[in-house]
């Protein structure tokens, strides 16, 4: 019983955060190496000999069990081509959520992904800095998308361009999720049998132009030269907030921060926070949250991610693998494979010509003759919850279990 006591005095919910991202050039390579090898095995005739060669794009994934006295780090932004993410621990809360540069500025030469990695740093670092009086409070996503924005703004970093942003702050405590959301980074609620009973819509002025945060050039500084190498391109992480709380000089920074009401952007016609759609979703065991950039959802639909997610929770779920010890982390490593199969559903269907994406169902409703899948940076976060009380009891019938 010791267990269970432990767990009442604690979060009521923990959760298992798996991420994972691949940009576009990384996915454009293997898929060009992945077709070189299967010609090959065709023109040697060893395709009926041997095993089909899987498909399996580079995709990064991190596993995290967020849960009271786990080591926990929080992650401020990715490599993730034009997309970018973070999380990040608030008392009782999970903070996290993704961002999407847009890719017009190239033409610019304006790089986007400098944008959403600060923007995803900016968050990360707003999060961490929301007070929050009980450790039961829940953290405001909105409330921190606008600080991490103005942010920004204040410390005026050569960070230029515009990106969409998804911000989502899961309170262990409550098991409530709050979400605000701004542009076409979109999110998908499934029920304890894998079936979504939510499912966000985009947030577009029109189509493919989806809201976003924008902040414009004012000279050449931002603009790029040449072509960076994805996996080292800079970002910005906050300066004047990352002096001391206690000085004069913090303190006036929070309070120009918190006065920005962003009047510059919005007279030109500037999406801002203000504009960010908000919602909110009392999850209950075993439910998963699907957050995701639009590289997922304009190439797969809600009924294949269903189905993964079927796949693999049966799979946490058998008597195996929950007898299985693996030094504890057979079912995290599970759900990690979850969110990379997600992930790579995206690429294996936008590479398909012939494929009748959302996107392109949307492209034609908007009167666009367009097919096939649409490339892009794929970046999903899966938020697995599950009632602490519930876990412990699993595993202690599980070591009451005999041995065999």
């Amino acid at each position: 019983m010791p267990s269970v006591i432990n767990a009442a005095l604690g979060p009521r919910f923990q959760a298992v955060l798996a991420s994972a991202w691949i940009s576009k050039h990384a996915a454009a390579k293997y898929v060009q190496d992945y077709v070189r090898r299967v010609q090959a095995e065709t023109k040697n005739n060893d395709s009926a000999t041997r095993e089909p060669i899987a498909f399996a794009p580079p995709i990064q994934v991190q596993v995290l069990d967020v849960a009271e006295g786990s080591a926990y780090e929080c992650l401020d932004a990715i490599n993730g081509g034009e997309d970018s993410l973070f999380h990040a621990r608030i008392k009782q809360n999970l903070v996290y959520g993704v961002a999407d540069g847009v890719g017009g500025w190239n033409e610019s030469g304006i790089d986007p992904s400098i944008f959403s990695r600060t923007l995803t740093a900016y968050s990360a670092d707003a999060a961490q800095r929301t007070f929050l009086l009980h450790d039961s409070d829940e953290a405001d996503p909105k409330d921190i998308m606008r600080r991490a924005f103005a942010g920004m703004r204040f410390d005026n970093v050569p960070a230029y361009g515009s990106a969409t942003e998804l911000v989502m702050s899961l309170s262990l405590a409550t098991g409530r999720l709050r979400t605000a959301q701004l542009g076409d980074s979109t999110y998908v609620v499934l029920d304890n049998q894998q079936r979504a009973k939510f499912v966000a819509a985009e947030q577009q002025h029109r189509f493919n132009m989806p809201y976003q945060l924008t902040i414009p050039p004012v000279d050449d500084s931002g603009r790029k030269s040449d072509k960076k190498d994805e996996e080292s391109a800079q970002f910005f992480r906050p300066r004047l907030l990352m002096q001391d709380e206690g000085t004069e000089v913090a303190k006036e920074t929070r309070r120009l921060i918190d006065e920005d009401d962003f009047t510059d952007l919005s007279v030109v016609g500037f999406d801002t926070p203000a504009e960010a759609r908000e919602d909110a979703h009392l999850l209950a065991h075993n439910e998963v949250v699907v957050a995701a950039t639009d590289g997922l959802f304009d190439n797969v639909r809600v009924e294949e991610v269903e189905r993964l997610t079927e796949r693999f929770m049966q799979a946490i779920g058998s008597d195996k693998i929950r007898s299985a010890k693996n030094n504890g982390h057979g079912t995290a490593d599970l759900f990690g494979g979850l969110a990379y199969s997600v992930a790579a559903q995206a690429v294996a269907n936008y590479i398909q010509n012939d494929l009748r994406s959302p996107f392109a169902e949307r492209a034609k409703l908007a009167g666009y003759n367009f097919s096939g899948g649409k490339p892009d940076d794929v970046t999903v976060m899966l938020a697995w919850v599950r009632e602490t009380a519930r876990v412990h009891a699993e595993e202690q019938i599980r070591e009451m279990q005999p041995k065999l």
